[in-house]
């Protein structure tokens, strides 16, 4: 494979690099205490001897995350930029889900880092990778050495990151180092898209809401659920949706005999969880058990997302489900999206019909986040996985079309440049953010003129983070802790899924978040774990932002 046919496949989108044929080491070469994150990076990148694009968005403080396409494959990375020496370099390490990357890629992908060397300019990017034939000899009579081998044409670093910086570094300071660079050049055909400029998050005091949480333990049968969206559905009525519940058949409001079912919902009427009443429904299968009110569909269940009330519909929208080979844990296959033909009668008379939705070869999960009506359109947004943290993207169809039950057709949010893109299209979605939850919320807050996102952020002990951006496209402001629930602190602990319900009174903003446990069996002898919990938002009185 020649230096040239090397950087084809290593090719780097202002920054992007599917591996192959060159550089792995299987530590990371930027330490993420070492990396630096600089703005010129992020938007969408043409390779200027190819018509290959990469389209570079920040995924958290001091990181990026790249999608790459290259003839109609989309490859994923993420990427640290740092130094060695005096040189830039960017630190790139793939990402792939199943069907990302084409079977020519497939069988030289190797799990670990690459490495970058970069000149940055305003819209131009070259990018370099090291020349193997003079690493190699470097490697060889250097000192100290550095654990290596040649796997087929790969060259493996098997160091520590502090040994594989301090013989880059090295290697870097001599002459002749690099191969060809590659160009990269910032799409800018036609005129240029003023962004608007990023908004400061608005000051909200948060304190737990116990008197509301007994909203959800009130009834002999629902005793436990997580997930927790919430949609209007009118004339006070609000309409909860759970994942994976609890139903005590024989009204002895316990989890010992009770049944795990895939999903169930819930009518709140009146808008003040604290003083409301509610009404839990689930299915039934034909000898009485109880059943998710959206059936299992053989090994696979729906857990809810989000829906929307459009017209006389309901449109609610899940994610596909299944237990792993192993038997521990799940795998999400997908999305789907049912109507609802009279939504203002019981959940239990529902007639629901399940819609067309097309894949996306991103493979997000449309929906399972926020659902709005944004003027003309329904909007949606989702993320690639159920549980990890991924970008966002956004999807959206005419409000009139979702009101037929049509989803086949969506458009998908490309970025500032280009807007909204057909589904067909074979241009890159751009995220409106990265670093996101797969379960969290975005409205428009009409008192501070800001959209505002609400999510956790870590896994097991979890905070409560909030972001704000003048339009849900972006610019969204870096994700900032508003409230550490007191289970943070308890052993065993799982918090997540957390939502702000504007349509919600009784504070200036209500949001929830749910709890669950590593440890199974404490869900029955626990009697506060597996319940949504609340949380009041009150604004500070100076009205003032937070930087």
């Amino acid at each position: 494979m020649t230096t040239q046919d090397i950087l084809k496949v290593f090719s780097l989108s202002a920054l992007i690099v599917v591996l192959g044929g060159c550089l792995v080491a299987l530590e990371a070469i930027v330490p993420e205490s070492e990396a630096i994150f600089d703005p010129r990076l992020v938007g969408t990148w043409e390779l200027v001897s190819s018509s290959d694009v990469a389209v570079i968005s920040r995924a958290s403080d001091h990181s990026y995350a790249i999608e790459y396409l290259s003839e109609g494959k989309v490859s994923r990375f993420q990427a640290r930029l740092g130094s060695l020496g005096d040189r830039p370099v960017l630190d790139v390490w793939a990402t792939p889900s199943e069907g990302d990357v084409s079977e020519v890629y497939a069988g030289i992908m190797v799990a670990g880092h690459t490495l970058l060397v970069l000149d940055i300019g305003a819209g131009e990017v070259t990018a370099a990778a090291l020349d193997l034939d003079a690493l190699l000899v470097h490697l060889r009579t250097g000192q100290p050495a550095l654990p290596h081998r040649l796997l087929d044409e790969q060259l493996v670093l098997h160091g520590t990151t502090a040994q594989v910086r301090a013989t880059l570094g090295a290697y870097l300071a001599s002459s002749g180092t690099l191969a060809e660079p590659m160009v990269w050049r910032r799409v800018a055909e036609g005129e240029a898209v003023v962004t608007p400029a990023p908004v400061p998050i608005p000051c909200f005091e948060a304190a737990a809401w116990r008197e509301a949480d007994e909203l959800f333990r009130r009834d002999p049968n629902w005793v436990g659920g997580d997930g927790a969206s919430s949609v209007v559905l009118g004339d006070g009525r609000i309409l909860w949706l759970f994942g994976d519940s609890w139903i005590d058949p024989s009204g002895g409001h316990t989890r010992q005999g009770a049944t795990l079912v895939s999903n169930s919902v819930a009518i709140q009427s009146g808008t003040n969880p604290e003083t409301a009443s509610i009404q839990f429904y689930w299915g039934q299968l034909a000898d009485g058990r109880p059943a998710a009110i959206i059936p299992d569909e053989g090994e696979e269940r729906h857990w809810f997302g989000n829906g929307v009330r459009v017209g006389d519909r309901l449109i609610l929208f899940s994610n596909r489900v299944r237990s792993t080979t192993t038997g521990i844990g799940f795998e999400s296959v997908g999305w789907a999206a049912w109507m609802v033909e009279n939504p203002d009668a019981d959940p239990s008379s529902w007639r629901m019909t399940r819609l067309t939705t097309p894949a996306n070869p991103l493979g997000v999960l449309v929906g399972f986040a926020a659902v709005l009506t944004l003027g003309e359109h329904v909007v949606a947004f989702g993320s690639q996985d159920p549980v990890k943290s991924h970008p966002i993207y956004a999807v959206r169809w005419p409000v009139h079309q979702v009101g037929q039950g049509d989803l086949a057709s969506p458009e998908w949010w490309a970025g500032d440049r280009l807007g909204w893109v057909p589904d067909a299209s074979p241009t890159p979605r751009v995220p409106i953010f990265g670093n996101g939850q797969s379960d969290l919320t975005i409205h428009w807050d009409t008192e501070t003129k800001r959209f505002l996102a609400f999510q956790h952020t870590g896994f097991g002990p979890a905070d409560v983070m909030i972001r704000a951006a003048p339009s849900f496209t972006g610019p969204w402001s870096h994700p900032q802790m508003i409230f550490r629930p007191s289970d943070y602190y308890r052993p065993n602990v799982m918090i997540y899924s957390a939502k702000a319900h504007p349509v919600l009174t009784g504070a200036d903003m209500v949001l929830t978040y749910a709890t669950n446990t590593f440890e199974f069996g404490e869900q029955f002898s626990d009697p506060l774990i597996y319940y949504p919990r609340f949380v009041r938002l009150t604004r500070c009185i100076s009205n003032s932002a937070r930087d």
